[in-house]
């Protein structure tokens, strides 16, 4: 491969990985194995959770520059761990290039989960919040019904074209759309209920992934991912206060 395919192969893994939600100092560090790795000279990469900037300079003193931006992630942790091991392989020379590029197209173009994955996780995450919260069986069994529907409304509406904030805010106004209903026809706590269903919602892997930026260093992103979860957070409250308002809760 050319050193200018050799870029654009590095700026792909790199991308991948940020898109997928990986830490900042995880893609840096990922490009420079396979920068090494493919013989370039210096690596230099400027990672954000919205963008990366990455210089390769080739033995021979020619530099190529690219720019990156990113508009959507998605948390995706089978993905960062198949590209961190495609990487230590390169590094280790059991693999080539050519091999490596193929491996990248497979590991994004293959669904990692299926829409009833989705659904039986969430259903069983709500489920377990219920019951750590006191519920009963009946609260449980509805409350994986609650969380398992606003998944799959959540992973069902085009992230291109809406939001994060307004699709926390659908969820979380479905979540308690349930939950009232639930409680007036059955005895049941409404409050569990709801709580349980939004549970889903919240930004768990973000927060991690914005303190273990900080940790590290990595302050812009840090911040930025933050900033992600608190509006997140925001959006499940506005949601749930919205639904509570109309219903004269």
């Amino acid at each position: 491969m050319s050193w200018k395919q050799l870029a654009g192969l590095i700026l792909y893994a790199a991308e991948l990985m940020l898109v997928s939600g990986a830490e900042i100092h995880r893609v840096e560090e990922t490009a420079d194995r396979m920068g090494r790795a493919a013989g370039f000279a210096r690596i230099e990469t400027f990672a954000t959770p919205t963008g990366i900037f990455m210089t390769l300079v080739c033995p021979d003193g020619d530099v190529y520059t690219r720019v990156r931006r990113i508009r959507r992630s998605q948390s995706d942790l089978a993905r960062i761990a198949a590209i961190n091991d495609l990487s230590r392989q390169l590094a280790q020379g059991q693999v080539g290039f050519a091999e490596a590029a193929q491996a990248l197209d497979k590991i994004e173009n293959t669904p990692t989960h299926a829409w009833w994955q989705f659904g039986l996780a969430g259903g069983g995450g709500s489920a377990a919040f219920a019951y750590l919260l006191g519920g009963t069986l009946l609260t449980c069994a509805l409350a994986a019904v609650s969380g398992c529907l606003v998944v799959l409304l959540t992973s069902s509406i085009d992230k291109s074209v809406a939001p994060t904030f307004l699709i926390s805010a659908f969820g979380a106004a479905l979540a308690a759309v349930l939950g009232i209903i639930a409680s007036l026809l059955l005895p049941i706590s409404r409050d569990t209920l709801i709580l349980a269903g939004v549970m889903v919602l919240v930004p768990g892997i973000t927060i991690t992934t914005a303190l273990r930026d900080m940790l590290t260093g990595e302050l812009v992103s840090g911040v930025a991912r933050g900033a992600e979860a608190m509006t997140i957070a925001v959006a499940v409250a506005v949601g749930v206060a919205f639904v509570l308002g109309i219903g004269g809760v």
